[in-house]
């Protein structure tokens, strides 16, 4: 037999995003950046519809508050009544930013006998629920647990019943809103993988982590439909599953955000000047966009970190992050923007100059030599011995792991030279 199903979490209508920079911040971006979690959710809505799932799975965390806008109520249950109407069951926990009295039952009122399960409003807090299909022929069982306080530090799967002996053949479901990731010091539903796993269920269905995770086979964090601030990098959306004979023939991850957070490194060593950094910039800018043609984003907000040793150093500030800003704003027409600008560039000073300085800059420099390196780390090696064995290094990891190391000490104490003197030798300095 044949089903499908969705999964989607953490949808946390009502939150606003974080701000970034005013650089260009005009009011496409602006009108972009306050409707998308709406569009996001109606795009998930859109999807459900002309996929026809014989049910949805919502794991927590659907509203950013336990107080809601009259706005955020109404997306939330203008979707719901689209999904009941086309005959698309929906089960939806509540999780630490929406426990179960965030939903009004006069608002929310659907009854016993609606195709919409908010667990702990119209049905227990923790429900079993045995699913059929159009044909009533029995499908999946989903154990489901919601949170009645905006923490839960006990582990929650005390509430989740196994698998009985009459429903092993049935495909079992564990929809919860949960931190595996920190499971030693959480107040959100803390348990491990390995718990999840001992209840045998064919998928578990997680919320709260809002970075899509595949921590096994059966077990997905979906993450959130829209990324809302400089930390959700990357692709967010939700998942669409079949399933065949109790077997899931079909996994497939939806994007749908609106909005996309990335990060990204420019390294300007090689770079000429400060103009060609602007190209460099561009270009690179011009290859991510390539590359996401077929992307359904409005808009992308980028977050630029700039690395290198230059030589223009000092000529990057306020003025020039503001004048790049509004360049790529203008030859993207908008649909990329510079959310940020982090700039880990280092002062390029001439390696002679640094080697025969009689300064601190000079003594710094010359404490990069890998025999200094290599004598300071033998000193501190006992005092750290305990991590080194917790690592459980091969002898061919522990030489990788020291030349590693090395590397980063190198690299630190020449940026740290070139800083130096250029501070204290800045009016001399003259490039040619």
């Amino acid at each position: 037999m044949e089903f499908s199903f969705i999964h989607i979490s953490d949808i946390h209508i009502g939150r606003a995003f974080s701000s970034i920079n005013n650089y260009a911040f005009d009011e496409k971006v602006k009108n972009i950046y306050n409707n998308a979690t709406e569009k996001a959710f109606n795009r998930f809505i859109d999807f459900s519809l002309s996929a026809q799932p014989d049910f949805i799975l919502i794991s927590g965390d659907t509203f950013d508050n336990i107080e809601q806008d009259f706005k955020s109520k109404l997306i939330l249950k203008e979707g719901l009544k689209k999904l009941e109407k086309n005959g698309i069951k929906v089960y939806l926990i509540c999780g630490n930013h929406d426990p179960v009295n965030a939903y009004n039952k006069n608002t929310f009122d659907f009854d016993e006998n609606s195709l919409i399960k908010i667990i702990g409003i119209n049905s227990e807090r923790y429900s079993d629920f045995t699913v059929t299909d159009k044909d009533n022929n029995k499908i999946a069982v989903i154990h489901a647990l919601s949170y009645t306080e905006n923490h839960m530090s006990e582990n929650p799967l005390k509430y989740f019943s196994t698998i009985k002996e009459d429903e092993k053949d049935t495909f079992h479901i564990g929809l919860l809103h949960c931190d595996i990731e920190n499971s030693d010091n959480s107040q959100y539903a803390p348990c491990k993988a390995d718990e999840l796993r001992n209840f045998n269920y064919n998928y578990w269905a997680l919320g709260h982590i809002h970075i899509p995770i595949k921590k096994d086979n059966n077990i997905f964090y979906s993450g959130t439909l829209q990324g809302r601030n400089p930390k959700e990098t990357g692709i967010h959306g939700f998942r669409f599953i079949k399933v065949n004979n109790n077997i899931i023939i079909e996994n497939k991850f939806i994007p749908s955000d609106i909005i996309r957070f990335e990060d990204m490194e420019i390294n300007l060593s090689d770079t000429k000047d400060i103009t060609s950094s602007y190209s460099d910039i561009s270009d690179k800018l011009n290859n991510f966009i390539l590359n996401e043609t077929n992307s359904l984003c409005e808009l992308f907000l980028i977050r630029l970190k700039l690395k290198g040793n230059i030589e223009f150093y000092d000529e990057i500030n306020d003025e020039y992050y503001k004048t790049i800003t509004e360049k790529i704003k203008d030859i993207f027409s908008s649909k990329i923007y510079i959310s940020d600008i982090n700039n880990e560039t280092n002062p390029k000073i001439d390696e002679n100059i640094l080697k025969n300085d009689d300064g601190i800059s000079g003594e710094i420099y010359r404490t990069a030599d890998n025999e200094n390196i290599n004598e300071a780390f033998n000193k501190a090696q006992a005092d750290f011995s305990n991590i080194i064995s917790y690592c459980k290094f091969t002898d061919e990891e522990y030489s990788q792991f020291k030349t590693e190391l090395y590397e980063e000490i190198k690299k630190s104490l020449i940026n740290l030279a070139n800083n130096v003197y250029f501070n204290e030798n800045k009016e001399d300095i003259v490039y040619e």
